[in-house]
């Protein structure tokens, strides 16, 4: 690239007998973030453009969903179900099951009732040697199986009033607490469709557009955040030893600002051949150490040429 062959190298005036102004050429590098979906699919909108600026959170992009939106239904419909499941067996019988409990149980009462009278009369016939043993054995059978017909009845009222069994409500809760989760599951993973900005800065450019399919891989935009511009400095070998981390130097360019300066935050500790746009031999030998500095201001537009000078 063109601005990597922008290089800080001391510069000696001209003109005779003028004192040596050494200055070095540098440049404004952005630390950019590729921004890219967790999910690959196909971009349905994207709400910024290139050169918008962007708060932290506000959405950038987001991918087509459709096929994740019927799941997530199918999965609540699910979960509506079996819920509906588990209150209908807590609450035990609905009231017209139990009316009609309470009226088999009031029939067989009148059975047994009639029964009974029919058994005492029987006994009565018989002790009077009216009716043989045969009959009277009979009215004792019929008297039993009334008396057993009022229990069971009296037994199925309770039992229409009671909800389901323990281990049935169990079950039900679990199916309930699956169904959940497939909705929670779901739910997560749309969120994943709506890309958001992870800092406020400036949309540098757009990759992919509408229609296209995005992914981990397939950024679709690049942004410049706050604060990631930073100068980029090229030292001769022959003056590395004058500069250590924390050295500022003042920094100067069409667009920049007066007195800007910039500190000194990092440098290679391996030094680098000068690019070949140094057309002379003797530059194009010499070794630099590419350095990285901060600006101690608002610092000018990434890939501007700077002029840095020894405060």
């Amino acid at each position: 690239m063109m601005r990597k062959a922008l290089l800080l190298l001391p510069l000696l005036a001209a003109a005779c007998g003028d004192a040596p102004d050494p200055h070095y050429l540098g440049y404004v590098e952005g630390d950019y973030r590729l921004i890219a979906p967790e999910v690959s699919g196909r971009i349905e909108t994207i709400a910024v453009a290139e050169g918008q600026r962007t708060e932290a959170g506000d959405v950038l992009f987001e991918l087509d969903a459709s096929v994740d939106r019927e799941q997530l239904s199918a999965a609540r419909a699910r979960l509506e179900a079996a819920t509906a499941r588990f209150d209908d067996a807590a609450a035990g019988g609905r009231e017209p099951e139990i009316e009609a409990a309470r009226d088999q149980l009031m029939a067989a009462r009148a059975s047994q009732q009639e029964a009974a009278e029919n058994l005492a009369r029987q006994r009565e016939l018989f002790a009077q040697g009216i009716v043989p043993r045969a009959r009277l054995d009979e009215a004792e059978a019929a008297a039993t199986a009334a008396n057993a017909r009022v229990a069971e009845m009296r037994q199925r009222v309770t039992l229409a009033s009671l909800p389901a069994r323990e281990n049935q409500l169990r079950a039900l809760a679990a199916e309930i607490e699956a169904a959940q989760s497939e909705v929670d599951r779901i739910d997560r993973h749309l969120d994943r469709y709506t890309v958001n900005a992870p800092a406020a800065g400036l949309i540098e450019r757009q990759i992919r557009y509408a229609g296209e399919l995005a992914g981990p891989n397939q950024p679709v935009l690049r942004l410049l955040p706050d604060g990631a511009l930073h100068a980029v400095v090229f030292i001769p070998e022959a003056e590395i030893g004058n500069w250590s981390r924390g050295d500022t130097l003042s920094a100067d360019c069409a667009s920049c600002a007066v007195g800007l300066s910039v500190t000194l935050t990092r440098i290679d500790a391996e030094p680098s051949f000068t690019p070949p746009v140094i057309y002379s031999e003797d530059q194009r030998e010499r070794l630099v150490f590419r350095a990285e500095a901060a600006f101690d201001g608002t610092p000018p537009p990434a890939g501007t040429p700077l002029t840095l000078r020894p405060d």
